[in-house]
Order: structure tokens, then C-alpha cells, then sequence
């Protein structure tokens, strides 16, 4: 779960920058990421309320002053170039970019599929994650949209209510212990 929030942080920097550190726009980007973050760990743990708690709370230190917030700042403000890569001096690796494409990768699966909310027709989990995998995988891993796509998704009227996507990850069993990899 670490990953999830590295990946919520590079995010978080990047609406920062981008807003001029507005708290409105950091709200709205963490109900957004709270509300992916919670369906993913029910996709993902067995007992994921038993992480609820230590996963938000992580989150939310990592979100002020962590490595991965500072690398979406960077990007956002044009400090940092792509081509200076995701290993850098003086802060070390910063794992919330492969962390997203690993998580793209993982709830992309085309085994794998839930019930859309409005119940029409079943997507693949990555649909649901809007934030946190698709839009952060299109600026981090193909570099298809520019840091602003955050942003955009963020004022996205097409987007689920976020507690309908936290409703079918409590009302669920979704758990999938062959995500990752246990028999």
C-alpha cells in the first residue's frame, strides 16, 4: 500500500503547483484519491478497513512533505524535465512513478471486471480509478498529457460521484487474492 501512496502524493504535488497550493483544489484532489484508494485496497486486501486508518494517515504526512509530492511539484512547475528521469540527486528514487504504471498494469487486467456504477455494463477496475492510475499513468508513464490533465480530470463532470465508487467497493466482497499473486 505504499505505492498507492506514493502514487496519491505525485498527484497531490502536481494540484499544488498547478493551483498555487489553493486548499479547495487539495480537497476535492484528496476525497477524489481517498475514494480510489479505499476501492483498490478492497480489490487488493483481504481486511482492508484494517488498513483504512494507517494508509490515510500515511498518506496525508506523505502528501505534505514527502519525495513524491515534491517530484509532482517539480514537474508541475517545469523544475524537473522528463528526460532527468525519476532517480533524483539528493532525493533518490521516486517510486510513485513506477508505482503508477504498476498499478495501471494490475487493474487493466482483462481477466478482471466489476460493475459499473450506473450498473450498465462491467469495465475493468483501472475505469474507476480516474486519478490515481489514468490520468497520472498518461502524464508519468506514455506522457500523452501534460501535468494540467490532473487538473482537468479533477473538473471532469463525467466523473462518478466518489461515493458511489466507495459504495461498491464496501457493498462487494471484491477481494481477489490472485492479484497479487497469492494462491
Amino acid at each position: 500500500m505504499g505505492g498507492l501512496k506514493n502514487v496519491c502524493a505525485i498527484g497531490a504535488g502536481m494540484v499544488a503547483a498547478l493551483t498555487n497550493e489553493s486548499a479547495t483544489s487539495k480537497s476535492v484532489y484528496f476525497s477524489h484519491c481517498t475514494s480510489e484508494m479505499i476501492f483498490i485496497t478492497h480489490l487488493l486486501a483481504e481486511e482492508s478497513e484494517k488498513l483504512a486508518g494507517p494508509l490515510l494517515a500515511d498518506t496525508y504526512v506523505t502528501l505534505l512533505k514527502g519525495r513524491n509530492a515534491w517530484y509532482g511539484q517539480m514537474l508541475a512547475k517545469g523544475e524537473l524535465s522528463w528526460d532527468m528521469g525519476n532517480s533524483i540527486t539528493g532525493k533518490g528514487m521516486i517510486q510513485g512513478v513506477s508505482a503508477v504504471g504498476a498499478f495501471y498494469e494490475l487493474l487493466s487486467q482483462s481477466s478482471l471486471s466489476v460493475l459499473h456504477p450506473d450498473g450498465s455494463k462491467l469495465v475493468a477496475p483501472v475505469e474507476l480509478c480516474p486519478l490515481l492510475v489514468k490520468t497520472l499513468y498518461k502524464i508519468l508513464i506514455t506522457r500523452e498529457k501534460s501535468t494540467q490533465a490532473i487538473l482537468q480530470a479533477l473538473r471532469d463532470e463525467t466523473l462518478n460521484d466518489l461515493r458511489d465508487r466507495i459504495e461498491i467497493a464496501q457493498s462487494h466482497a471484491f477481494y481477489i487474492p490472485s492479484l497479487l499473486g497469492k494462491p
